[in-house]
């Protein structure tokens, strides 16, 4: 059997050489960059695995023409065309449960950076203004699966007042005294404002130019979730009304083309994809946005437990045993 690994980081690398030794069976190939990186023997690939830097779409998938399933070591998977795989047969499995402390963690990093005024982008001057400080302060999730419940119960420890808007209740996060509430309200009576929800059809813009108004004024937005889940022309109109005090955001829209805004500008195809290079490029002229690339699962746990989990559904493949974690 032949499996491709792409994205792939040292730790990774070092992981996947051992389990290629331990497993004589099969082909293991590794690349630290995007699956448009891939050779012409890697098409005959029976598996793969890719990070949220890989795009899959139908074009990619008429390519591996043998491929069987996927393996994407990542929570979401909007990166990968769903309904084409399906299409095909090809399984795909994801790591749902590797990022729950990780990003949890990392949110708060951002909270406490945006309330204190610093902007690790910038020097931090003895002379920056007062900041605030959390406790008593109202902290609304949007979406409280496992990384918003501990996002939740991290807020409890700082003694903040809790909102969150989900499709149903929260025990946990009731019993620490918070408060289920229509997205409106959340926005209204939030001082911040964070999200934890996967990319769908249903949050493409959750936050956008029409219900940013409804922010309360001097409030803060952390997105830590997806960039497309809040409209980037939203948060610029935020800023310039002050209506936000700040933002944090570790994913932007069109993230995945960064670096290539003059290869966007000179092709002049897709208006839409100008407009947000456009967009992400005014973001970083304010003081008042952090921007982090990406990396709020980034830790050596996390990394540890993605690959971890990625390699045993490859095992599981190799000796006919249930997969875990599939989505299609």
């Amino acid at each position: 059997m032949k499996a491709v690994f792409f994205d792939v980081s040292e730790l990774e690398n070092n992981r996947i050489n051992e389990f290629s030794e331990e497993n004589n069976g099969i082909d293991i190939t590794a690349y630290k960059s995007d699956i448009t990186s891939a050779k012409g023997e890697d098409y005959g690939a029976e598996v793969i695995s890719i990070f949220i830097n890989s795009q899959l779409r139908k074009e990619t998938l008429d390519k591996f023409t043998n491929l069987k399933l996927v393996l994407t070591r990542s929570t979401g998977f909007d990166h990968i065309d769903i309904d084409e795989c399906k299409r095909r047969g090809i399984k795909l499995c994801n790591v749902p449960d590797y990022g729950d402390n990780t990003v949890a963690e990392f949110t708060f990093f951002l909270i406490l950076s945006l309330l204190r005024g610093i902007n690790l982008t910038r020097s931090v001057s003895a002379n920056t203004a007062p900041g605030d400080e959390l406790e008593g302060k109202t902290i609304g999730v949007v979406g409280v699966g496992r990384i918003g419940t501990k996002v939740a119960e991290i807020a409890n420890a700082f003694g903040m007042k809790i909102l969150y808007n989900s499709h149903k209740n929260n025990q946990l996060v009731d019993s620490i005294g918070g408060s289920k509430v229509e997205l409106k309200e959340l926005l209204n009576s939030s001082n911040v404002v964070t999200l934890h929800v996967p990319l769908t059809k249903d949050t493409y813009h959750l936050i956008n130019k029409d219900n940013i108004k409804y922010m309360k004024k001097g409030s803060y937005l952390v997105n830590t979730s997806r960039g497309a889940v809040v409209e980037t022309e939203a948060i610029i109109e935020g800023i310039e009304s002050k209506t936000l005090a700040g933002a944090a955001l570790d994913v932007i829209e069109g993230e995945e083309f960064a670096g290539k805004e003059m290869e966007i500008i000179r092709k002049g195809e897709n208006y839409d994809l100008i407009k947000l290079a456009l967009e992400d490029s005014i973001l970083k002229k304010y003081d008042n946005v952090i921007l982090t690339p990406h990396i709020a699962y980034n830790t050596h746990e996390a990394l540890e437990r993605i690959i971890d989990e990625t390699l045993e559904n490859l095992s599981n493949m190799l000796k006919g045993k249930e997969l875990r974690n599939v989505v299609v």
